[in-house]
């Protein structure tokens, strides 16, 4: 039986509403980062606030978290964070906590896929465990327990066809339109090397049950075996995903617990690129082909060459922004922003 693509793919039919900007308001500033590179992805938990930062071309990262109570006024000194290194792990904007057995996890990209971005090919579960540059125990993807084969992430699956990019995004909470008892719906977002975007559900719990059986040996799954942890209505494909888009430009994701999907777009002026665009988040509902997109407004951010980061569903939206010098060859500061979500 073929794949079911999102219902309508005929741009002209789609639904699509574009409004004016929407407010962006200055959450944190932060300051003191163990690298001069974009934060990635910020994740605004309970107690602490991480950061994720690429560095050695898109090889390596590092994650950094400090506690929330440190904040004075919106400023997030880093200087003393917790840090967790990990090598040749690729590019990626993923960083999404959960619970487990008991045990606290994350997902992250891994494999990268060489080239000029480097983009991660593979998602792995890690737990946050701070180390050095030098002695981190993380020395690629083989040493995380890992999805492989996300082009395999289909109902029967099959491939969809060659991969560029990968990222994971979770749910909230509980979310009863999975189609059963789950903790939460993991999102595995797939990038073909066409533009077309694909996208997957899964109960999380199921997947790391799954995972468990090769967890001794940080082996790893394809997830042509995760059949039996999809959720009802599993897939969707969006074609041209880029272009649904406030801009040209695909960075983070998450969904929400009644799935809908929010990206995040924006890239600066830099090589090969005018820009900067201005920083947008879609919202793109599983159900239709709705499509909500709006661009984001700060007056700070006037005359200055941004980048728009990862996105965060939380009671508002966090969206990470990266200030750059004329030619996005220097990153001067990463801020974390708010935007109310009942606009989209």
């Amino acid at each position: 039986m073929p794949e079911l693509n999102w219902p309508t793919k005929n741009l002209k039919k789609e639904v699509i509403n574009m409004s004016s900007n929407v407010d962006a308001h200055l959450k944190y500033r932060f300051k003191g980062l163990p690298k001069a590179n974009v934060v990635q992805k910020v994740y605004v938990g309970s107690t602490y606030v991480y950061a994720l930062q690429l560095f050695n071309t898109n090889t390596d990262v590092v994650i950094s978290r400090v506690a929330k109570s440190s904040a004075s006024g919106f400023d997030l000194d880093f200087s003393n964070a917790e840090t967790m290194y990990l090598k040749n792990f690729g590019h990626g904007q993923t960083f999404e906590y959960f619970n487990y057995n008991g045990q606290d996890y994350w997902w992250i990209v891994t494999k990268g896929a060489g080239g000029e971005h480097n983009w991660g090919t593979q998602v792995g579960r890690i737990q946050f465990e701070p180390n050095t540059e030098d002695t981190t125990p993380y020395t690629g993807n083989t040493s995380i327990t890992r999805l492989s084969a996300l082009s395999t992430a289909t109902k029967d699956g099959n491939a969809y066809g060659s991969i560029k990019r990968v990222e994971a995004a979770l749910s909230s909470t509980n979310a009863p339109v999975s189609g059963g008892t789950t903790d939460r719906l993991l999102m595995l977002a797939g990038l073909d090397t066409n533009g077309n975007g694909h996208f997957t559900l899964y109960d999380n719990n199921k997947v790391n049950a799954i995972l468990d059986t090769v967890d001794a040996n940080h082996g790893h799954i394809p997830c042509s075996k995760l059949k039996s942890a999809l959720v009802s209505d599993p897939y969707r494909k969006v074609d041209s995903l880029a272009s649904k888009l406030t801009s040209d430009s695909i960075q983070g994701y998450d969904i929400s617990d009644g799935r809908a999907i929010y990206i995040s777009s924006g890239q600066p002026n830099q090589s090969g690129h005018s820009g900067p665009d201005t920083p947008g988040i879609s919202k793109l509902y599983w159900s239709d082909s709705h499509i909500v997109k709006h661009t984001l407004r700060n007056t700070n951010w006037s005359g200055i060459n941004i980048e728009t980061e990862g996105v965060q569903i939380a009671s508002d939206l966090y969206v990470g922004i990266s200030y750059h010098n004329a030619d996005a060859t220097v990153t001067t500061e990463n801020r974390l922003y708010t935007t109310t979500k009942s606009s989209w």
